[in-house]
C-alpha cells in the first residue's frame, strides 16, 4: 500500500461583485415592483403628491442598497463557512 501525500485542498471564495450585483439586481426589481403599485394601501397619505416616477425611482434606490448589502453578507457568510471546512 502506497501513501500519496496529500494536496492541500484549495479554498474557493465566492465572486463578492457577482453576489453584490445579483443582489442589488433583484433588490431593483422588487423596488420597481413596489413603486408602480397601486397607491392607496396601507401607508399612503393624500396630503403627500409624490409622482410615479419620484416613487419608483425611490424604492428602486432602497431595493438596490438593500439588496447588494443582503448579496454582499451573504457571499461573507459563504466565505466563512467554506473556510470553516464545513
Amino acid at each position: 500500500m502506497t501513501d500519496r501525500p496529500r494536496t492541500p485542498s484549495r479554498h474557493r471564495t465566492p465572486n463578492f461583485r457577482r453576489f453584490i450585483i445579483t443582489g442589488a439586481l433583484i433588490g431593483l426589481v422588487i423596488g420597481v415592483f413596489l413603486g408602480m403599485r397601486d397607491s392607496g394601501g396601507p401607508s399612503y397619505s393624500p396630503e403627500m403628491n409624490y409622482s410615479d416616477s419620484t416613487a419608483i425611482a425611490f424604492l428602486g434606490v432602497v431595493g438596490v442598497l438593500l439588496g447588494g448589502g443582503l448579496g454582499a453578507g451573504v457571499a461573507v457568510l459563504f466565505d466563512r463557512t467554506g473556510r470553516d471546512g464545513r
